[in-house]
């Protein structure tokens, strides 16, 4: 039996690294994409060669401006599939390295803020996402990145619906009360995921 796996999506700002935290201690092995993407296009050679040759301008002695780039590709639609081209292959190829190094008893979340986008829905049991009200989301975001609020519109504007991720999740966690609130909810999530996955085992 392969190890079972969860994927961890949503919005910009709705609360993600917190439901991920309350998978992780409540016993999930967690692959994280973000910090995935950081290791391939900081670490490995090709992916970085791929990069300079098309985003050349935002190199700085040899290191990608990974800040700079965002502010290009986060306004520009056909700049982001240039760049979600060169990457997601390596993102793609190194978690499932990862997901290769657990047992097959293992129970794993991937936690991808473009699981949709990247096709990592695809290798996943089920899926969970988190949204928020836009307000709630702005605010946050601001707060947490350090950024105008054009960009971080920016940003929303690139991502999928609310609507999306509510027709297309196994879970859907709405935070738009406290942080106590969201991972209660999350622990709830946790809980099910758990009784699906050992009540399939035992059949």
């Amino acid at each position: 039996m392969k190890p079972y796996i969860v994927g961890l999506t949503g919005q910009s700002g709705a609360g993600k690294t917190t439901v991920s935290k309350t998978f992780e201690n409540n016993g999930f092995n967690i692959i994280n994409a973000d910090l995935i993407s950081r290791y391939v296009t900081t670490e490995k050679k090709e992916c970085l060669s791929e990069l300079k040759a098309v985003f050349s301008d935002y190199f700085e002695k040899g290191i990608l401006n990974r800040r700079k780039l965002a502010s290009l590709v986060f306004s520009d639609r056909k700049e982001l599939e240039k760049l979600t081209s060169i990457t997601y292959p390596y993102i793609i190829r190194e978690i499932n390295r990862r997901i290769s190094e657990f047992s097959d008893n293992s129970i794993i979340l991937i936690d991808a803020p473009t699981l949709f986008e990247s096709g990592l829905n695809a290798c996943c049991d089920k899926i969970v996402s988190v949204v928020s009200r836009e307000d709630l989301r702005l605010y946050r975001i601001i707060k947490r990145d350090n950024i105008s609020e054009c960009e971080a519109r920016k940003r929303f504007s690139s991502q999928k619906s609310e609507c999306f991720f509510k027709k297309n999740s196994d879970f859907l966690i709405e935070n738009n009360s406290s942080e106590r609130d969201l991972i209660n909810k999350a622990i709830n999530t946790v809980q099910k995921i758990k009784e699906f996955y050992y009540g399939k085992k035992e059949t």
